[in-house]
């Protein structure tokens, strides 16, 4: 079904101060501008411009409602759900809220981001990745449980700002959900499936890439995380390369540094101890690889920290 069900207009008798404040800065918020690649509007004013390469972050209101899947499910929705959904995703799944007698006023806001923009993004700048599994998921459509307010008033506060100030804020948020582990997911199509369609061997891609995370300082192998996803070998490692624009073995160890240049920042731990913590065998191929990558050894990585 195509999410282009109405949403009933209600009050917001408890919406947290910080969003109602944030929103409240910029009333005549744009519908769809396109000189921002962050979309943000209010239900009220919901455009349906949206194209299928689109996710769709949507706070949602201050009634109950539901989610309507594919399989004829209907799922509830509480009050203040955050969902994410992915592209192409919306015409399998829609949110639809219940009528209210109350006075109308914007019940919820939803933000738009390409697909596309954020892969090209995510080659240029690397610390994009993080969200890699979260984008993933979203395919399947994520709800998020437990958000605190903090979190969703950075909802308002991307309405309320405009250029580096919104994607700044924008990421923050994106990088909140990426670590955030409560949550379901509202379909879940089969691997089998999708096994031949390029979006399916996306989220084994992505899926792989959760598992590295989860296990970077275990012993990995390409063998043992493409048998994880179900596919060949050979297979996964030509998709893995030309998702990330890495070697399944460049990944790992390059997630191995990262991992010890935050333990050389915030502890005193020796740089023997760091190694092994993050996944190297020995001292040498270590200090060789993060020589490498990052231009000194791990010690003068450190004194010039702390300088």
């Amino acid at each position: 079904m195509l999410n282009t069900i109405p949403p009933a207009i209600a009050a917001r008798p408890h919406m947290p101060d910080t969003l109602r404040r944030a929103m409240l800065q910029r009333p005549g918020a744009d519908v769809f501008d396109k000189k921002t690649s962050i979309h943000c509007a209010e239900y009220a004013a919901r455009d349906r411009q949206a194209g299928l390469h689109d996710y769709e972050l949507h706070l949602t209101g201050a009634l109950p409602g539901r989610i309507r899947v594919s399989d004829g499910v209907d799922r509830e929705v509480p009050p203040e759900a955050v969902v994410l959904l992915g592209p192409r995703l919306p015409h399998r799944l829609a949110i639809e809220y219940r009528a209210s007698g109350a006075a109308e006023q914007p019940c919820g806001l939803v933000l738009r981001f390409g697909d596309e923009p954020l892969r090209r993004g995510m080659a240029l700048f690397p610390e994009l990745n993080d969200a890699g599994p979260l984008l993933a998921r979203a395919r399947h459509g994520v709800q998020f449980l437990g958000l605190g307010e903090g979190t969703v008033g950075r909802f308002g506060r991307i309405h309320a700002l405009q250029g580096l100030a919104r994607f700044s804020e924008f990421t923050a948020l994106l990088s909140e959900l990426a670590q955030w582990n409560d949550y379901r997911l509202l379909c879940t199509p089969s691997l089998q499936d999708d096994a031949h369609d390029e979006n399916g061997r996306a989220t084994r891609i992505h899926t792989a890439l959760d598992h590295i995370r989860e296990n970077y300082a275990e012993e990995l192998s390409l063998a043992e995380v493409s048998a994880v996803v179900g596919m060949r070998e050979h297979t996964f490692s030509r998709c893995f390369r030309r998702a990330t624009g890495q070697t399944f073995t460049d990944v790992v160890i390059g997630l191995r540094v990262d991992k010890a240049c935050r333990l050389l920042l915030s502890t005193r731990q020796h740089v023997s101890s760091i190694c092994y913590e993050v996944g190297f065998n020995n001292i040498s191929n270590f200090n060789r690889h993060f020589r490498r990558l990052k231009g000194m050894a791990p010690g003068e990585f450190r004194a010039i920290a702390r300088e």
